[in-house]
């Protein structure tokens, strides 16, 4: 199930996070886990952050059971989505941005 914490933004979101958001969702639940955003375009950030622009979110972790999933699931995200991605496992959550390489 894909849900969004209380409080996270949506409005603004780019198409590009949208579509990381489903890869995730599909992520997620193949390996029988809920998909959470903690954030989009809410939160606190670095003033360069791209939450701001509506390119990245960040995903909960603290339900997966240990490292190795969550080292897993930032693998297959990686993989199910394109290089101008950038997949980050964070100390409590992962980051998703899209950020070109061009």
């Amino acid at each position: 199930m894909l849900s969004f914490k209380t409080g996270v933004s949506v409005h603004g979101a780019t198409n590009e996070i949208i579509l990381a958001i489903m890869v995730s969702q599909s992520v997620y639940e193949s390996r029988g886990f809920d998909c959470v955003v903690t954030s989009l375009l809410d939160g606190k950030h670095s003033r360069s952050s791209l939450h701001y622009s509506g390119n990245a979110i960040d995903l909960r972790t603290r339900h997966l059971p240990d490292d190795q999933t969550k080292n897993e699931i930032v693998d297959e995200l990686r993989g199910g989505l394109t290089a101008d991605y950038d997949v980050v496992l964070e100390r409590d959550h992962i980051h998703v941005e899209y950020q070109p390489k061009r």
